[in-house]
């Protein structure tokens, strides 16, 4: 993980487009991560999971008998999605947040390469910041959210990350 993390830092310094935006998550103890960066025309978002396929989010919210046979079809669907993923979109697709460089969205096709000659398809990447209060805590959790199509099925991806773990930058 750690030459995935150094190899994608390597990378996003190359750039030298105008428009520059740059993020990065870490989750997982260190295990998972996620990476953003502009090239040239494009959003570049890398994915990277160590533990693979088997540590890959399928679901978000109460588990129930009437939702396994869903989050079976969302293993079968998404099995391609293993330790690295990479997906572009156009930049003029995206929406970046210059006082808050962490939120952003793209929406829009964007186009896998990696894995390769997948038939996934997606149209959705956000970013979302959330505060949770209780009478015995409070704390803040950062969440990516990404759409991926499946043949059956529109699977809505949710990562969450403390956002202590995340850094982000954007320049016009």
């Amino acid at each position: 993980m750690k030459y995935f993390v150094f190899a994608i830092a390597a990378a996003m310094t190359m750039n030298a487009h105008a428009l520059s935006y740059r993020a990065q998550c870490i989750g997982n103890g260190g295990k998972m991560g996620i990476v953003l960066y502009t090239d040239k025309d494009k959003l570049v978002m890398k994915y990277g999971n160590a533990r693979g396929a088997i540590d890959f989010p399928f679901y978000e919210g109460t588990v129930t008998k009437a939702s396994l046979p869903f989050i079976k079809m969302a293993e079968k669907e998404l099995a391609e999605i293993d330790q690295e993923v990479t997906v572009t979109w156009p930049v003029e697709k995206c929406t970046f947040n210059e006082e808050s460089p962490l939120l952003m969205s793209c929406n829009g096709a964007g186009t896998f390469l990696v894995p390769e000659k997948t038939k996934l398809e997606t149209y959705t990447f956000m970013t979302a910041m959330s505060k949770e209060d209780s009478l015995s805590y409070s704390y803040d959790i950062f969440k990516i959210r990404w759409g991926i199509e499946g043949e059956n099925l529109h699977h809505s991806i949710v990562m969450p990350f403390d956002p202590k773990n995340c850094i982000a930058e954007f320049k016009k």
